[in-house]
């Protein structure tokens, strides 16, 4: 069923508006292509799961059979894993008189609902990004050279996701996607080692470099996708001065599988919508607060991010200084 409200009106219209005005910041933010989202319509939930393990997925344990004799047999054990999505959201008061103020120069309920639902975005990617780039979840090697500036010239970014590759292989995933932050991109672009496996040794002078793009990058590595945590975000807690910073740290390269759909089709996570609740990932609605003479304004969420398989990923240490 769909979802209604009968005191709060879900705004649509408001919607494509923020989607239109939004549409260049937007492309800044990643969380919902590493963990894509899946509706669901019940709140707290329950879903099967197939451990290497227990599930014996990668045993290899069929043996000659003698005639007369019974077949070797599986132990198969399936797991059972939960989600519990959680509400966020925020309001903001559209006052009548100001309203009719402004109206001459901007919608202003349009306005106010993409700097809401960028707020939103904002908390969702810190979570992801926490979830994504979580050394608990995910193991951990060190890159075969620290990526610091000192070692521009030996930094081997490619080698440290073919070993990470390597790795994945070993729990029977093919790895189809990369993420790394904006600093640290801009650093391994920079590097000899992968510069030279992009456009091949040639003579250059000092500080003559040719800076591939994200594309050229993601053929070097061998991934289909290359996620770039761009998103910059207020480091400063409400009130305080600005203070910018990317939500995406840079302590580790992220690599692994990416899929998206039922929870069978593999990959490393969800973001699970519950949507009986929500008509998408962000939802505007409105309601009257007539004592205020004012429109409320609010958008919100109700969703689960969640690891749905800690063997599809792994995480390269960068050892990245400033």
């Amino acid at each position: 069923m769909p979802y209604t409200n009968s005191q709060a009106t879900p705004r649509s219209d408001i919607y494509a508006l923020v989607m239109q005005a939004n549409t260049d910041f937007n492309t800044l933010f990643i969380g919902d292509k590493l963990l894509p989202v899946k509706p669901e319509n019940v709140r707290l939930g329950i879903y099967m799961k197939a451990k290497l393990a227990n599930a014996e997925l990668l045993n290899g344990d069929a043996v000659p059979r003698s005639p007369g004799s019974t077949y070797n047999r599986s132990n198969r054990k399936y797991d059972t894993d939960t989600y519990d999505c959680l509400e966020y959201g925020e309001e903001t008061v559209v006052d009548d008189s100001y309203e009719h103020e402004v109206e001459r120069f901007m919608n202003l309920e349009a306005t106010e609902a993409m700097l809401l639902e960028r707020s939103l975005r904002i908390s969702y990617e810190v979570r992801v990004a926490a979830a994504i780039m979580n050394a608990t979840t995910f193991t951990a090697t060190a890159a075969t050279v620290a990526y610091t500036a000192a070692n521009i010239a030996t930094i081997d970014v490619v080698n440290d996701v073919d070993l990470s590759k390597t790795r994945l292989l070993k729990n029977g995933i093919i790895a189809n996607s990369a993420c790394m932050s904006q600093d640290v991109f801009n650093r391994i672009r920079r590097s000899t080692l992968l510069q030279n496996q992009i456009y091949g040794v040639v003579p250059r002078g000092a500080g003559q470099r040719m800076l591939p793009a994200e594309e050229d990058v993601a053929r070097a590595l061998g991934v289909d996708n290359l996620y770039i945590g761009k998103a910059p975000k207020n480091s400063n807690q409400k009130g305080q001065s600005y203070s910018g910073s990317f939500i995406w740290p840079s302590t580790y390269v992220w690599v692994g599988y990416v899929a998206g759909g039922e929870y069978q089709a593999g990959g490393v996570g969800r973001t699970i919508q519950w949507s009986k609740d929500t008509t998408g990932l962000f939802t505007p609605e409105t309601y009257r607060s007539d004592e205020r003479r004012s429109n409320i304004l609010r958008v919100r969420q109700n969703v689960a991010e969640k690891i749905i398989d800690e063997t599809a990923g792994d995480l390269i240490t960068t050892s990245w200084t400033a």
